[in-house]
């Protein structure tokens, strides 16, 4: 179970980082396709702090917590598709959630 959790955490960690990365220089074309009214810079918070929680994510004292964060920007980033792109964007925020979801379980409760 070891292996397993951290072969999902470096997959996760490398997903968020070059979603994080690309966020990062693409914020302003970000912000015109999903929402125009958000300032870009929130679109650079939520960049950064994605970058920091993804290389926190193989930290092995703070993945759990990496791991719930970048859950929740998941799911909050699904609620942002499903408003302005429709039900496919979707599924590229619900899968890593819940991988996330289960590092974070796997990380705390089975404690492998």
């Amino acid at each position: 179970m070891n292996i397993l959790l951290w072969i999902l955490q470096v997959m996760l960690a490398l997903w968020n980082l070059i979603g994080g990365v690309y966020t990062l220089s693409h914020h302003e074309e970000i912000k015109s396709a999903l929402v125009a009214n958000l300032p870009a810079m929130v679109w650079v918070v939520i960049a950064v702090l994605q970058i920091l929680f993804s290389v926190g994510l193989v930290m092995p004292k703070v993945s759990p917590v990496a791991a719930v964060y970048l859950a929740v920007n998941s799911l909050l980033g699904c609620v942002l598709c499903a408003q302005y792109a429709g039900f496919p964007g979707m599924l590229w925020g619900v899968i890593p959630a819940l991988v996330a979801l289960f590092i974070a379980y796997g990380r705390t409760k089975l404690k492998p």
